[in-house]
């Protein structure tokens, strides 16, 4: 039998290249709208999320900024543009169910 790529108790770490994580920064997906168009415009805050309706059906944003007559909305996912760096410590390793083959991913605890 082969020696297992990772053992319990070992440790692992690995980078997601950009186009492999969440994609890059979008300056499309920034945009400006008038405060007009919030019901509740004067509660608005940095840093809130909500999701906005667009030509590609509903697309979460955050608030990025605010002025007394617009505010700004980020539809980028907050960690595009970045390399994603992981580290693992693994707990356990066992074989794949034949259900987990079948549909090519884990599900789960034993």
């Amino acid at each position: 039998m082969a020696r297992p790529i990772s053992f319990p108790g070992s440790s692992r770490s690995c980078l997601a290249r950009v186009q492999d994580g969440y994609g890059i920064r979008r300056d499309d997906l920034v945009q400006e709208v008038p405060r007009s168009a919030f019901p509740d415009a004067d509660k608005l805050e940095v840093g809130m999320q909500f999701t906005a309706q667009s030509d590609r059906g509903a697309l979460p944003v955050v608030v990025t900024g605010l002025t007394p007559d617009t505010v700004t909305v980020d539809g980028n996912h907050p960690l595009a543009g970045q390399v994603l760096h992981f580290a693992v410590d693994i707990a356990d390793v066992r074989e794949a169910t034949p259900e987990e083959l079948a549909h090519g991913h884990v599900h789960g605890p034993d």
